[in-house]
Protein backbone atom coordinates (compact mmCIF):
# COMPACT_ATOMS: atom_id res chain seq x y z
CA UNK A 1 0.00 0.00 0.00
CA UNK A 2 1.29 3.43 -0.70
CA UNK A 3 2.27 6.24 1.94
CA UNK A 4 -0.31 8.63 -0.02
CA UNK A 5 -3.67 8.83 1.17
CA UNK A 6 -5.49 9.14 -2.19
CA UNK A 7 -3.77 5.69 -3.10
CA UNK A 8 -5.51 4.01 0.02
CA UNK A 9 -9.33 3.73 -1.79
CA UNK A 10 -7.81 3.32 -5.06
CA UNK A 11 -5.83 0.03 -4.35
CA UNK A 12 -6.77 -3.00 -6.24
CA UNK A 13 -6.37 -5.49 -2.86
CA UNK A 14 -9.67 -6.17 -1.06
CA UNK A 15 -10.32 -4.18 2.08
CA UNK A 16 -7.99 -6.15 4.31
CA UNK A 17 -5.44 -5.74 6.90
CA UNK A 18 -4.02 -2.24 5.56
CA UNK A 19 -7.96 -0.49 4.98
CA UNK A 20 -8.14 -1.75 8.59
CA UNK A 21 -4.73 0.05 9.89
CA UNK A 22 -6.06 3.26 8.46
CA UNK A 23 -9.29 3.31 9.38
CA UNK A 24 -7.87 2.65 13.09
CA UNK A 25 -5.50 5.22 13.34
CA UNK A 26 -7.24 8.26 14.27
CA UNK A 27 -4.67 10.59 12.47
CA UNK A 28 -6.21 9.15 9.27
CA UNK A 29 -8.03 12.39 7.37
CA UNK A 30 -12.05 12.42 6.61
CA UNK A 31 -10.66 12.38 2.57
CA UNK A 32 -9.42 9.02 2.68
CA UNK A 33 -12.13 7.68 5.06
CA UNK A 34 -14.95 8.31 2.43
CA UNK A 35 -12.51 6.69 -0.45
CA UNK A 36 -12.35 3.76 1.98
CA UNK A 37 -16.11 4.04 2.17
CA UNK A 38 -16.64 3.63 -0.95
CA UNK A 39 -14.56 0.41 -1.34
CA UNK A 40 -16.74 -2.35 -3.42
CA UNK A 41 -15.16 -5.14 -0.77
CA UNK A 42 -15.50 -3.82 2.67
CA UNK A 43 -14.96 -6.01 5.62
CA UNK A 44 -17.32 -5.81 8.49
CA UNK A 45 -13.52 -5.35 10.79
CA UNK A 46 -12.76 -2.26 8.45
CA UNK A 47 -16.57 -0.85 8.39
CA UNK A 48 -16.54 -1.23 12.59
CA UNK A 49 -14.10 0.91 13.03
CA UNK A 50 -15.12 3.41 10.38
CA UNK A 51 -17.86 3.27 12.44
CA UNK A 52 -15.82 4.37 16.02
CA UNK A 53 -13.79 6.62 13.64
CA UNK A 54 -14.16 10.44 14.98
CA UNK A 55 -13.38 11.90 11.01
CA UNK A 56 -15.99 9.69 9.49
CA UNK A 57 -17.25 11.84 7.18
CA UNK A 58 -21.69 11.77 7.48
CA UNK A 59 -21.74 12.10 3.59
CA UNK A 60 -19.95 9.00 2.66
CA UNK A 61 -21.78 6.72 5.28
CA UNK A 62 -24.75 7.69 4.07
CA UNK A 63 -24.08 6.23 0.59
CA UNK A 64 -23.10 3.69 2.01
CA UNK A 65 -25.75 2.87 4.40
CA UNK A 66 -28.63 3.55 1.07
CA UNK A 67 -26.61 0.94 -0.89
CA UNK A 68 -25.56 -1.72 1.65
CA UNK A 69 -26.12 -5.39 1.79
CA UNK A 70 -25.07 -8.58 3.10
CA UNK A 71 -22.78 -8.51 6.06
CA UNK A 72 -21.81 -5.00 5.43
CA UNK A 73 -25.93 -4.22 6.14
CA UNK A 74 -25.70 -6.89 9.38
CA UNK A 75 -22.97 -4.44 11.02
CA UNK A 76 -25.33 -1.41 10.25
CA UNK A 77 -27.87 -3.19 11.76
CA UNK A 78 -26.23 -4.19 14.73
CA UNK A 79 -24.66 -0.91 15.00
CA UNK A 80 -27.43 1.90 14.91
CA UNK A 81 -26.40 3.93 17.91
CA UNK A 82 -23.24 4.41 16.60
CA UNK A 83 -24.56 5.23 12.98
CA UNK A 84 -26.98 7.99 14.70
CA UNK A 85 -24.09 10.09 14.91
CA UNK A 86 -25.16 11.12 11.12
CA UNK A 87 -29.38 11.91 10.89
CA UNK A 88 -28.37 11.35 6.81
CA UNK A 89 -26.88 7.97 7.63
CA UNK A 90 -30.33 6.75 9.17
CA UNK A 91 -32.30 8.06 6.79
CA UNK A 92 -30.38 6.48 3.93
CA UNK A 93 -30.46 3.08 5.55
CA UNK A 94 -34.13 3.41 5.92
CA UNK A 95 -34.36 4.11 2.54
CA UNK A 96 -32.19 0.69 1.54
CA UNK A 97 -34.66 -1.67 -0.28
CA UNK A 98 -32.51 -4.70 1.13
CA UNK A 99 -34.07 -3.75 5.05
CA UNK A 100 -36.53 -6.28 6.50
CA UNK A 101 -39.86 -4.59 6.92
CA UNK A 102 -39.37 -5.72 10.66
CA UNK A 103 -36.10 -3.91 11.24
CA UNK A 104 -37.68 -0.80 10.29
CA UNK A 105 -39.39 -0.07 13.10
CA UNK A 106 -36.31 0.29 15.26
CA UNK A 107 -34.50 1.67 12.55
CA UNK A 108 -37.21 4.75 12.84
CA UNK A 109 -36.32 4.99 16.67
CA UNK A 110 -33.27 5.22 16.27
CA UNK A 111 -33.69 8.27 13.64
CA UNK A 112 -36.06 9.85 15.78
CA UNK A 113 -33.13 9.88 18.91
CA UNK A 114 -30.55 10.84 16.54
CA UNK A 115 -32.82 13.73 15.19
CA UNK A 116 -33.24 14.81 18.75
CA UNK A 117 -29.68 14.79 19.87
CA UNK A 118 -29.10 16.71 16.60
CA UNK A 119 -31.56 19.42 17.60
CA UNK A 120 -30.37 19.46 21.28
CA UNK A 121 -26.81 20.18 20.09
CA UNK A 122 -28.29 22.98 17.63
CA UNK A 123 -29.75 25.02 20.50
CA UNK A 124 -26.96 24.30 22.49
CA UNK A 125 -24.51 25.99 20.21
CA UNK A 126 -27.35 28.60 19.58
CA UNK A 127 -27.27 29.02 23.78
CA UNK A 128 -23.95 29.30 23.61
CA UNK A 129 -23.31 32.27 20.86
CA UNK A 130 -26.24 34.20 22.77
CA UNK A 131 -24.79 33.81 26.18
CA UNK A 132 -21.20 35.07 25.27
CA UNK A 133 -22.23 37.93 23.50
CA UNK A 134 -24.10 39.25 26.86
CA UNK A 135 -22.29 42.19 28.53
CA UNK A 136 -20.70 41.48 31.69
CA UNK A 137 -23.53 42.93 34.11
CA UNK A 138 -26.37 40.38 32.23
CA UNK A 139 -23.73 37.31 32.09
CA UNK A 140 -23.36 37.79 36.28
CA UNK A 141 -27.53 37.72 36.56
CA UNK A 142 -28.28 35.16 34.52
CA UNK A 143 -25.58 33.11 36.58
CA UNK A 144 -28.06 33.71 39.44
CA UNK A 145 -31.33 32.86 37.74
CA UNK A 146 -30.53 30.94 34.41
CA UNK A 147 -31.45 27.27 33.99
CA UNK A 148 -29.00 23.88 33.93
CA UNK A 149 -28.02 24.46 30.19
CA UNK A 150 -26.80 28.05 31.21
CA UNK A 151 -25.14 27.56 34.37
CA UNK A 152 -22.77 24.73 32.33
CA UNK A 153 -22.02 27.74 29.72
CA UNK A 154 -21.52 30.58 32.28
CA UNK A 155 -19.06 28.72 34.95
CA UNK A 156 -16.39 28.23 31.72
CA UNK A 157 -16.99 31.56 31.26
CA UNK A 158 -13.64 33.90 30.54
CA UNK A 159 -14.34 36.43 33.55
CA UNK A 160 -13.66 34.95 37.09
CA UNK A 161 -16.37 36.77 38.53
CA UNK A 162 -19.18 35.00 36.35
CA UNK A 163 -17.70 31.76 36.79
CA UNK A 164 -18.20 32.01 40.48
CA UNK A 165 -21.25 33.73 40.80
CA UNK A 166 -22.52 30.60 38.79
CA UNK A 167 -21.20 27.91 40.75
CA UNK A 168 -22.38 29.63 44.17
CA UNK A 169 -25.61 29.68 42.59
CA UNK A 170 -28.87 28.60 45.29
CA UNK A 171 -30.08 26.92 42.21
CA UNK A 172 -27.14 24.70 41.83
CA UNK A 173 -27.58 21.07 42.10
CA UNK A 174 -25.12 18.33 43.65
CA UNK A 175 -25.03 17.07 40.39
CA UNK A 176 -24.23 19.87 38.58
CA UNK A 177 -21.19 20.37 40.77
CA UNK A 178 -20.28 16.95 40.67
CA UNK A 179 -19.95 17.43 36.24
CA UNK A 180 -18.12 20.77 36.83
CA UNK A 181 -15.56 19.70 39.79
CA UNK A 182 -14.88 16.58 36.39
CA UNK A 183 -14.14 19.64 34.44
CA UNK A 184 -10.92 20.81 32.93
CA UNK A 185 -11.73 23.77 31.73
CA UNK A 186 -12.93 25.81 34.20
CA UNK A 187 -10.98 28.24 36.19
CA UNK A 188 -8.86 27.50 39.39
CA UNK A 189 -10.96 29.33 41.75
CA UNK A 190 -13.84 27.61 40.58
CA UNK A 191 -12.51 24.46 41.95
CA UNK A 192 -11.18 25.74 45.04
CA UNK A 193 -13.99 26.93 46.14
CA UNK A 194 -16.15 23.83 45.52
CA UNK A 195 -13.12 22.30 47.46
CA UNK A 196 -13.81 25.05 50.50
CA UNK A 197 -17.17 24.23 51.02
CA UNK A 198 -18.26 21.94 53.69
CA UNK A 199 -21.39 20.48 52.30
CA UNK A 200 -19.68 19.64 48.99
CA UNK A 201 -16.70 18.10 50.90
CA UNK A 202 -19.22 15.46 52.36
CA UNK A 203 -20.14 14.22 48.94
CA UNK A 204 -17.66 11.54 48.05
CA UNK A 205 -18.04 11.38 44.61
CA UNK A 206 -16.92 15.06 44.31
CA UNK A 207 -13.98 14.76 46.19
CA UNK A 208 -12.95 12.42 43.70
CA UNK A 209 -14.02 14.17 40.98
CA UNK A 210 -11.55 17.05 42.30
CA UNK A 211 -8.81 15.36 43.49
CA UNK A 212 -8.76 13.09 39.71
CA UNK A 213 -8.84 16.26 38.05
CA UNK A 214 -5.56 17.53 36.98
CA UNK A 215 -6.93 21.29 37.03
CA UNK A 216 -7.59 21.07 40.67
CA UNK A 217 -4.25 22.68 42.41
CA UNK A 218 -1.68 20.74 44.40
CA UNK A 219 -2.60 23.38 47.52
CA UNK A 220 -6.34 21.93 47.39
CA UNK A 221 -6.15 18.21 46.85
CA UNK A 222 -4.05 17.73 49.56
CA UNK A 223 -6.21 19.37 51.88
CA UNK A 224 -9.02 16.77 50.89
CA UNK A 225 -8.12 13.87 53.15
CA UNK A 226 -6.39 11.53 50.53
CA UNK A 227 -6.18 9.53 53.66
CA UNK A 228 -9.69 8.90 53.63
CA UNK A 229 -10.22 7.37 50.51
CA UNK A 230 -10.75 3.75 50.06
CA UNK A 231 -7.83 1.47 48.75
CA UNK A 232 -9.77 0.96 45.61
CA UNK A 233 -9.45 4.96 45.09
CA UNK A 234 -6.22 5.31 46.50
CA UNK A 235 -4.67 2.93 43.66
CA UNK A 236 -7.00 4.67 40.71
CA UNK A 237 -5.16 8.22 41.88
CA UNK A 238 -1.94 6.50 42.18
CA UNK A 239 -2.42 5.66 38.43
CA UNK A 240 -3.59 8.61 36.81
CA UNK A 241 -1.21 9.80 34.86
CA UNK A 242 -2.84 13.25 34.58
CA UNK A 243 -2.70 14.63 38.27
CA UNK A 244 0.12 16.25 39.99
CA UNK A 245 3.17 13.97 40.69
CA UNK A 246 3.05 14.71 43.96
CA UNK A 247 -1.02 13.64 44.22
CA UNK A 248 -0.10 10.14 43.14
CA UNK A 249 2.97 9.96 45.08
CA UNK A 250 0.77 10.36 48.32
CA UNK A 251 -1.59 8.25 47.33
CA UNK A 252 0.57 5.30 46.19
CA UNK A 253 2.74 5.87 49.67
CA UNK A 254 -0.87 6.09 52.10
CA UNK A 255 -1.67 2.81 50.32
CA UNK A 256 2.12 1.39 50.90
CA UNK A 257 1.75 2.15 54.69
CA UNK A 258 -1.63 0.40 54.86
CA UNK A 259 -0.41 -2.77 53.39
CA UNK A 260 2.74 -2.87 55.47
CA UNK A 261 3.22 -4.52 58.90
CA UNK A 262 -0.20 -4.22 60.91
CA UNK A 263 -1.68 -2.11 58.15
CA UNK A 264 -5.03 -3.01 57.12
CA UNK A 265 -5.32 -5.83 54.20
CA UNK A 266 -5.79 -4.50 50.67
CA UNK A 267 -9.77 -4.67 50.84
CA UNK A 268 -10.26 -2.82 54.02
CA UNK A 269 -11.03 0.43 54.88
Amino acid sequence: MNGGGADVASSAAPAGTDFLAVAQNQKTPAEVLEQILGHPALSPEVLIALLRHPHTPGAAMARLAARASGRVLDVLLGSLDRLGRWVEALEALLGNTQIPATKQPTIRQALELARKREADGARRKSLLLQVKELPVGQRLALAKKGNKDVRMILVRDSNEMVALETVSSSRITDGEILAIAMMRDVAEQVLRYIANNRRYRQNKQIILALLNNPRTPVGVSLSLGINSLADRELADLSKNKNVPGVIGRVAKQILDRRKGPGGPTAGGH
